[in-house]
């Protein structure tokens, strides 16, 4: 038998009508070469907290009638203050993390997805592939092609600009501060529909946040903060639905709700505005410069200029010994009532902008190269 590399953790809450659909993806995975994925490769847990439906026993149907993939239910009623998303997927990652640590294998993999998503069938494949040099990866998710296709015109619309905003504000990252085990093409989300964690950065970036919402953007912030290395991987990819209700009150359902209402009062979605965007960018790229060593009278005026501060006020926590991901943060932190204060902006004007800063950011990296060569 395959030893276990990878542990899918599922948080489900009265997702009966869902959850059967998610399991039946991951139980369809194949291989590079068309060939399901079997053998004790990966396993299924399901979290079911304060489900009043049937979807623990419809896990253990299917578990029943799918020998080929080991699947698990956990059921279990969280306390009313407890009983949301952040703290249900904590318990099921927290619960494989435990399970890998005990095995002695803090290499092994814990990955994330939700009862209403389904992943593609090369999901795993991929995210073992592109987990390789890497702590963590973020995969692609984009709401299911025929849900899309009910949607109105109007909201259709404004998902497909916020789509193209989030595509150029990940190009802009790459291009003004490239990392390399980042690189294009790649996309800028990390959502707890899809993504994946060796169980020792996990347990170093503290767990997941059990938050009510928005837990997987915190979590994200936490494997920042002690530097490990995040892939937005394009290969990796599940679709989800596009209901407007969920238990999540700040998840993607509100953000499909609020595109339903934005189309019905004929306005457009707004955003960070992206001067706002680029200048955090292009002082987080100059800064990290500066942690690694390098003195550059440019980037220490540049950052001055961005964050409204002057030199003495953050150049101390610049500590080689701190992670750049917390030096970065104590920084902001220092500085967040000096920085321009931005209005939001509209979506198709701020992908503009961000498109043109990137397009001039490549046009002056010749010169910068023949600069430095000319220099040196």
């Amino acid at each position: 038998m395959t030893h276990r590399r990878l542990t899918v953790a599922i948080p489900a809450r009265d997702e009966a009508a869902y959850v059967v659909r998610a399991l039946e993806a991951l139980a369809r995975q194949v291989g590079f070469d068309g060939r399901p994925l079997g053998g004790g490769l990966f396993d299924v847990v399901v979290f079911a907290n304060n489900c009043r439906d049937d979807t623990a026993n419809a896990v253990r149907r299917f578990a029943s009638h799918s020998p080929q993939m080991a699947t698990y239910v956990i059921e279990s009623d969280l306390p009313p203050h407890a009983a949301h998303v952040g703290m249900a997927r904590r318990a099921v990652l927290d619960w494989s993390a435990r399970r890998f640590s005990d095995e002695g294998r803090n290499d092994g993999i814990l990955a994330s997805t939700d009862a209403d998503t389904v992943v593609a069938p090369d999901w795993v494949a991929w995210t073992l592939r592109e987990m390789v040099g890497v702590d963590a990866v973020a995969g692609f998710v984009d709401i299911d092609v025929f849900e899309r296709q009910r949607l109105m015109a109007p909201v259709r619309l404004l998902y497909a600009r916020e789509r193209a905003y989030r595509r150029a504000l990940a190009e802009l990252e790459a291009v003004l501060d490239p990392q390399p085990e980042d690189p294009l093409p790649r996309h800028a989300s990390f959502v707890g529909a899809s993504f994946a964690v060796t169980t020792r950065a996990y347990l170093a970036g503290g767990g997941l946040p059990p938050l009510a919402a928005l837990e997987d953007l915190a979590f994200c912030a936490a494997l920042r903060r002690i530097d490990a290395r995040v892939r937005h991987s394009m290969h990796v990819r599940a679709t989800t639905s596009a209901r407007r209700q969920t238990h999540v009150h700040d998840g993607f359902g509100a953000f499909i709700a609020t595109l339903h209402e934005r189309a019905d009062h004929l306005q457009s979605v707004t955003v960070v505005h992206a001067e706002r965007s680029i200048g955090q960018i292009t002082a987080r790229a100059a800064l990290r410069r500066l942690w690694r060593g390098a003195r550059d009278a440019g980037d220490i005026a540049s950052v001055s200029a961005i964050l409204g501060a002057p030199a003495q006020a953050w150049q101390p926590l610049l500590a080689r010994n701190v992670p750049f991901g917390r030096v970065y943060e104590r920084i902001i932190d220092r500085v967040a009532g000096r920085r321009a204060v931005y209005p939001s902006q509209s979506v198709e004007e701020a992908t503009i902008a961000l498109c043109n800063a990137c397009a001039s950011a490549k046009a002056a990296m010749p010169m910068r190269t023949t600069a430095a060569s000319g220099a040196g």
